[in-house]
């Protein structure tokens, strides 16, 4: 069984998640053969005090801020 863990900051809704998890799944059964049923997904919440990049503590998670569309770009 492949277990996917998933930290993020507080913030994002119930859809946004169903989302998350539905692609998870998709991409990672593709990638290993395993079927919806053998992949567990867990997603952990914290607040962004608890996350720190570059040596910087993260702000609070807000939808659409600019601080996150900078940090999704430098992960592409």
């Amino acid at each position: 069984m492949a277990l996917i863990s998933c930290d993020m900051r507080f913030g994002r809704t119930d859809e946004q998640k169903r989302k998350l998890a539905a692609g998870l799944l998709r991409i990672v059964g593709e990638a290993t053969g395993e079927t919806r049923d053998d992949i567990f997904v867990v997603f952990r919440e914290g607040r962004g005090i608890n996350f720190v990049e570059h040596g910087e503590h993260l702000p609070e998670y807000v939808d659409g801020a600019a601080n996150d569309k900078e940090l999704i770009a430098r992960l592409k």
